[in-house]
């Protein structure tokens, strides 16, 4: 139950390329690395004890585990979201699994988008954040493939 949002005009088009560099705020994380997924619907993080907990007011959140470096688990930083829905996917793999799904804030250059995100385990991949087709469209991005980190210098 995405929120409706208005396609942006061929003109407002933002080019980055097939991997860059985000932020999320929410988490106090900066400069993941994020690689862009046009046939991935929606977007993923690396998350590993992932749990349900009670807010102090009786809501439901997510707490979990999620690291920038992927493969480092060492002060891996503890983030806690508001529980937002389940969500069954099909992995790259084509294994079938049911996903915890966050509204999480992603900054991507110059743009801010509130997206859907899965939180999956992603340590055996080489980027802990995937950016999907409903995110890409979301903030008018067009993907050139043969260019990496087009708003971001590594």
């Amino acid at each position: 139950m995405s929120k409706a949002f208005i396609k942006p005009s061929p003109k407002d088009k933002i080019l980055i390329g097939r991997q860059e560099f985000c932020d999320l705020p929410q988490m106090g994380v900066e400069r993941i690395r994020a690689r862009i997924d046009t046939g991935a619907k929606t977007s993923a993080l690396h998350a590993y004890n992932i749990e349900v907990i009670q807010g102090e007011n009786g809501e439901d959140l997510i707490a979990f585990n999620t690291h920038p470096e992927n493969r480092r688990r060492k002060d891996a930083p503890l983030a806690v979201l508001p529980f937002f829905d389940r969500r069954k996917v099909i992995s790259s793999n084509g294994m079938r699994e049911e996903r915890f799904l966050v509204k999480l804030d992603i900054q991507i250059g110059d743009q801010m988008l509130t997206t859907d995100v899965t939180l999956t385990s992603r340590h055996k991949m080489s980027f802990p954040l995937l950016l999907g087709r409903n995110t890409l469209i979301q903030g008018g991005f067009v993907v050139d493939v043969s260019q990496g980190y087009r708003l971001s210098k590594k």
